[in-house]
């Protein structure tokens, strides 16, 4: 800023001072620096005057009140150049919008126009057409005529000079016939004089047919793509290529009779040296695919994708012929072999029926889905791209290897007429190959056919082409659907109707039986003799069954009955073993996974749950819960010593329990679905299970701690009166204590081991506490019913030590206090009747009630003589 247009100096300010303003502006400051300069005058003298400071703000209000007046000026001025400025923008707007409705009519004017123009434009050339259609029309008629009259007049020059003209000639030799067969049987009822015409025209086309296949077989034998493809898609113009198609599958290699005789006859002569001997043993793992299949699904693989190469280049229409082609192999050669296989498998045992029906489904399916990739990924991009190529209007047989080989079909048709004898014409030629007029088409077709092989057009060109989005069946070929109705119609009399279920649960139901019968044989030999009469014949229907349809099967009863070697001992005497529900479990699930194979989606649950009801109803009923009421039964016998055993029937029943619970979440929910019916029934019933299970474990531990009770009160029941009073000089008494204490010691040692072996820890600590606190009680009640001297005091002491020992090795606290009062008690008969008070006053003993106390006091030999309960009461 400029001395001169600085506008501090005005008013006494320093240079460039409002410059120097960055914040808002603040009157206290400015009125400070206003009059800094009359402050430090008044503060040098000492004196304040106002006068000086008055002048100074009248000059700075002076000059504020000049800017403020030309200010507004320069307002008023600039709003009225500002005004001036928006009325002609407006005027400008408003001309310009006016020129703009100006060009837009003119534009719609125009537009108008050219439509008109485009439709007349579009109706003469839809006249044009249509006339020339009809021109066309009438020159094929009139040519049809002249076609109709020569063969009428038995003069075929006319056809033979086309036949001379290539592939050109010969295709429309093709439709002038079959255009004329047309005719002649739309008149069938026509003149006399039209019958000369009507048989000429029938031998002309039959020879030709016939020398158009002698052509395509002869150049097939000899692998001349090129002059198969003439002679194909002459024959497709000539009768829709049915006759030629027929004549290229009755020649394929895989359907030759002696190809197709001697895969049978290898089949049923390796029938022995093929046959599957684990397929019958349940307990071995299923065995591999049959290999005589796989090799023929790997030679139809082979033989699919080399045909392909052959018919896209050969075949007008490649799709139609793929198809009949994938239903003869699949019809034919394919079905007798699988129907050849699985009757020699039905033949062993049903099991092996079952295993080799999911494995041939298993692989017919994964040929099937190479198949269908292969259709996706070739085949249906090719034939894409044909029908692009029809409906552009370019010659869809660019696509093709066209050849220019005319010459030798052609020659070789003249012959045959000349001879009248097709049968032995005259194969020679040679085969002169001319390039067509349309290549340019052609190359654009083929490569448009080759990005369309090697994956450049992929599913999304795929959809493109063929009008479909991206999401709506993306990588689906065509002969998909096709495919899938070939592989059901193979196993349909298989599977359909139930057939597979009720083979499948009779096969479960018989597996589960042999797998069971040692267990249930062994019941049997332990039950009585009437009942075990009726369960050996039982068992001998199932071995006899079992023996005449299903050998194989036979020999793995005698596998089950030693399923594990550590199973086999608990099978032999009746008693349920993890190993056995294992094999069950694992029958089950080879069931369930031939189920999910052989059943379709729709009805793939209802086949697992069926199964696993038949599960859980044979692990239930007749394994688990038989084996549990023996034991229930076996401790109702409480003149026995009840068997330390039962726990292990406890342990291995919630194992069976685990595993069923593992293999329900991990075989079986997968194919359930969730939250549906069929899994809540699943479910339910296998959670009934588990609590019928569970009750009943819970009542055979009850029943052992009351039997475990009652034989305790026995043994303590065997102590005798004189037990406690020994004779001095009987020191075996002191040392070993009584026979009752070490038999109780010993049945509670072996109850301690069987339940850390086969309980959890808070079932341990429950059975445990029980049957201490049952001991403690009847101790108690003991000890008040025998007199002890001195000398049996020392037996007691050593009996009360040894039940305390036994007690202390259970770990439970309570228990363990318990007898050491117990063994505080047993001081009473020891220590001297002085000391007695002492030891009832202020020990332990203090805490219990004087009543019980008095009564083991009168238990001691010398109560009367000195006078204990005299001086207890005291």
């Amino acid at each position: 800023m400029s001395a001169s247009s600085d506008p501090s100096h005005e008013f006494g300010l320093p240079e460039g001072y409002f410059a120097q303003v960055t914040h808002a502006f603040l009157a206290d400051e400015f009125v400070e620096e206003l009059s800094r300069v009359d402050l430090e005058f008044a503060r040098k003298n000492a004196v304040f005057e106002s006068k000086p400071f008055v002048r100074t703000f009248e000059r700075a209000l002076d000059r504020l009140q000049a800017a403020q007046g030309a200010l507004g000026a320069t307002i008023a001025k600039l709003e009225q150049t500002a005004s001036s400025s928006a009325a002609d923008h407006g005027k400008k707007m408003a001309r310009l919008k006016k020129t703009f409705a100006t060009v837009g009519g003119s534009f719609e004017r125009l537009e108008t126009q050219i439509s008109e123009v485009s439709s007349n434009t579009i109706r003469i050339g839809e006249q044009l057409d249509t006339v020339a259609k009809e021109k066309e029309r009438a020159e094929a008629i009139k040519e049809l005529v002249e076609f109709y009259a020569e063969l009428n007049a038995g003069n075929t020059r006319h056809l033979d000079a086309l036949l001379e003209g290539g592939a050109e000639g010969m295709l429309k030799v093709a439709h002038t016939l079959r255009r004329l067969n047309t005719i002649v049987v739309d008149n069938e009822y026509s003149a006399p004089s039209d019958a000369a015409a009507k048989r000429q025209i029938e031998i002309y086309s039959e020879n030709f047919e016939k020398a158009m296949l002698s052509s395509f077989e002869t150049a097939y034998r000899d692998g001349d793509v090129p002059s198969m493809g003439v002679a194909a898609r002459t024959l497709d113009a000539f009768n829709g290529g049915v006759s030629v198609v027929k004549v290229y599958i009755n020649q394929h290699p895989f359907f030759l009779s002696s190809m197709v005789g001697h895969s049978t006859d290898s089949a049923d002569d390796g029938a022995d040296a093929n046959a599957m001997p684990d397929a019958s043993d349940m307990t071995a793992r299923p065995p591999p695919p049959d290999r005589r299949l796989a090799q023929l699904y790997s030679d139809t693989r082979a033989v699919m994708y080399k045909d392909w190469a052959i018919i896209s280049k050969v075949f007008p229409r490649p799709i139609d012929l793929m198809q009949q082609l994938l239903k003869r192999v699949f019809e034919q050669t394919i079905q007798a072999y699988l129907e050849t296989l699985l009757a020699r498998a039905e033949s062993q045992s049903a099991l092996a029926f079952l295993r080799v029906l999911g494995l041939a489904h298993q692989e017919t399916r994964r040929l099937v889905e190479d198949l269908q990739k292969f259709d996706a990924e070739t085949i249906t991009p090719a034939v894409v791209v044909l029908e692009t190529a029809r409906r552009s209007g370019n010659n869809p047989q660019g696509l093709l290897d066209m050849p220019g080989d005319a010459q030798t079909a052609s020659a070789q048709f003249s012959r045959s007429r000349s001879r009248k004898n097709l049968a032995r014409t005259d194969r020679g030629g040679d085969a002169a190959i001319d390039d067509d007029d349309d290549m340019d088409d052609e190359d654009a077709a083929r490569e448009r056919l080759g990005e369309a092989r090697s994956g450049v057009s992929s599913a999304v060109a795929i959809a493109v082409l063929i009008g479909r989005s991206e999401g709506d069946n993306a990588g689906v070929g065509l002969l998909h659907g096709f495919l899938n109705r070939c592989c059901d119609d193979l196993f349909e009399s298989y599977t359909a109707g139930g057939n597979y279920m009720s083979t499948e649960q009779a096969h479960l139901k018989e597996a589960f039986r042999q797998i069971l019968v040692p267990f249930v044989r062994a019941r049997s030999e332990r039950q009585g003799p009437s009942r075990s009469k009726a369960l050996l014949g039982m068992l001998s229907s199932v071995t006899g069954s079992t023996s005449s349809g299903n050998a194989g099967a036979a020999g793995s009863t005698d596998a089950g009955g030693a399923t594990a070697a550590g199973g086999a001992a608990s099978e032999a005497e009746g008693i349920i073993n993890p190993q056995t529900a294992r094999m069950m479990l694992q029958v089950h699930a080879e069931a369930i996974a031939r189920a999910i194979e052989l059943e379709s989606e729709a009805t793939a649950a209802d086949a697992v749950a069926a199964l696993t009801g038949q599960l859980v109803s044979t692990l239930g009923d007749e394994y688990v819960f038989p084996a549990l009421e023996d034991v229930l039964e076996a401790l109702q016998d409480l003149r026995q010593e009840p068997d330390v055993h039962t726990f292990d029937v406890v342990r291995v029943a919630n194992i069976v329990v685990r595993l069923l619970q593992v293999h329900f979440q991990r075989a079986v929910v997968p194919y359930l679905g969730n939250g549906n019916y069929i899994y809540r029934d699943a479910v339910a019933e296998k959670n009934q299970l588990m609590s019928r299970v569970e009750m009943n474990l819970n009542l055979i531990t009850n029943k052992f701690v009351g039997a475990c009770k009652q034989w305790i009160g026995g043994l303590l029941g065997k102590q005798r009166k004189g037990d406690f009073r020994p004779a001095e000089d009987d020191f075996t008494a002191l040392e070993a204590g009584t026979q009752p204490c070490r038999q109780c010691t010993e049945f509670l040692r072996r109850v301690e081991r069987a339940c850390r072996q086969s309980l959890g820890t808070d079932n341990q600590a429950r059975v445990l506490g029980e049957v201490g606190s049952a001991l403690h009680a009847m101790l108690m009640d003991h000890l008040r019913k025998f007199v002890v001297s001195v000398a049996g005091g020392l037996v007691l002491a050593k009996d009360v030590s040894r039940y305390r020992e036994t007690i202390a090795s259970f770990g439970i606290a309570a228990l363990t206090d318990k007898f050491a009062v117990l063994q505080d008690i047993s001081n009473i008969f020891l220590v001297q009747p002085t000391a007695l008070k002492s030891l009832l006053d202020e020990g332990p003993l203090a805490r219990l009630d004087r009543a019980t106390l008095q009564a083991l006091v009168q238990m001691r030999e010398d109560s009367r003589s000195s006078k204990l309960v005299k001086q207890f009461t005291s």
